[in-house]
């Protein structure tokens, strides 16, 4: 059984970062000099920042208790999203026209707003254990025609608390 602690694990990362940054260096002074940033990054989409910004944190006062209790910190997680996915929305919109819209930002406070919730809503659905094993033992099931469901015999634990002091994994 492989045990890691955290703080390896945090230890393991600073060490990839510190390995990547000179590669990343180099590929942001290629990219600089040739002068061919990316849309989201160019200095005109500043507007489409701080509207998909707002987007995100008007998002966050949007309160749905079902979604908000799988999240630790459920305003953050549906500002970073609403962010995100502002600026993601508004680049898939860019993509089809030939020169940036006066009604981009905007689309980006919109797109903020209403998309990170439904992000949410949808990473909450998605990750529901029960309809996870059901998914796969319907698939198993209609492949195979083996009953795989799990019956009272094997119960999972769900008796976890989230926040534990434990800094330890069990990756096995």
């Amino acid at each position: 059984m492989l045990k890691i602690k955290f703080w390896q694990l945090w230890w393991a990362c600073i060490a990839a970062l510190a390995a990547s940054y000179p590669i990343s260096a180099w590929a942001a002074d290629r990219i600089i000099d040739a002068g061919v940033l990316p849309a989201p990054f160019l200095l005109s989409w500043t507007g489409v920042w701080v509207f998909s910004t707002a987007g995100g944190l008007c998002a966050a006062f949007v309160k749905i208790p079902e979604i908000d209790k799988s999240f630790y910190y459920p305003s953050l997680a549906k500002a970073l999203i609403g962010v995100f996915m502002g600026v993601a929305l508004s680049l898939a919109v860019n993509t089809f026209n030939e020169a940036q819209s006066g009604a981009l930002p905007l689309f980006a406070l919109l797109a903020g707003l209403f998309s990170a919730p439904l992000v949410a809503g949808t990473m909450v659905w998605i990750s529901n254990q029960k309809r996870i094993n059901k998914t796969l033992n319907q698939a198993v099931r209609n492949r195979t025609g083996l009953d795989t469901s799990v019956d009272d015999d094997f119960q999972i634990d769900t008796d976890y608390k989230k926040g534990d002091s434990d800094d330890s994994a069990n990756l096995s």
